[in-house]
C-alpha cells in the first residue's frame, strides 16, 4: 500500500447508547478515531421512489489496517457522512482496510424535484435540511413555505 495516496483525513464514528431521565434509550454518533484514507467514487444512482427522489453515491475508502472497524461504524469526511456497507482486509495481509460505503443524498434533491413539479409556483417543499447546510429550511425563495400557502 502506498501511504502517499491516503490524502483525506476522515473520522470514524461509533454509535453510543444512553438512557434519558425517563428510562428511554437515546444515542449519539461520536468520533472514536481520525485516520488518513483514500476515497474513490465507484458509482452513483438516482431514483424516484414513493414520490421522492433519492440518490446514492457508492465509494471505496482505503485506510491502514484497522481490526476493530465494522459495518456498525460510520465515516465522516468534511460534511459528508458515509454508511459502511462492507469491509475487507486487503488480501488478509493486515496492511489495509478497504471499505465499501454509501452516502445517501436526498434532502436537496427532494426540494429541487418538488420545485420542478410546481414550476416555481410556490407551495410545499420536502427539504428538511437547514439553510446553513445547503437546504431551503422548508421555506422557498419564491415566498412559498413548507406546509402549503
Amino acid at each position: 500500500m502506498d501511504i502517499g495516496r491516503l490524502n483525506r483525513r476522515v473520522e470514524i464514528l461509533q454509535f453510543f447508547k444512553d438512557r434519558d431521565e425517563y428510562g428511554g434509550e437515546t444515542g449519539k454518533w461520536k468520533s472514536v478515531a481520525k485516520v488518513w484514507a483514500a476515497i474513490v467514487p465507484i458509482s452513483g444512482t438516482e431514483q424516484m421512489f414513493a414520490q421522492q427522489v433519492t440518490a446514492e453515491k457508492v465509494v471505496r475508502i482505503t485506510m491502514r489496517y484497522c481490526h476493530w472497524l465494522t459495518v456498525l461504524h460510520r465515516i465522516r469526511y468534511g460534511n459528508k457522512l458515509y454508511e459502511i456497507v462492507g469491509e475487507l482486509d486487503n488480501e488478509t495481509a493486515h496492511t489495509a482496510t478497504i471499505l465499501n460505503a454509501k452516502e445517501l443524498v436526498s434532502d436537496g434533491l427532494q426540494c429541487k424535484a418538488k420545485e420542478s413539479q410546481n414550476n416555481g409556483r410556490g407551495g410545499e417543499c420536502a427539504c428538511q435540511r437547514p439553510k446553513s447546510n445547503g437546504g431551503c429550511g422548508g421555506k422557498r425563495d419564491d415566498g412559498g413555505s413548507k406546509g402549503g400557502r
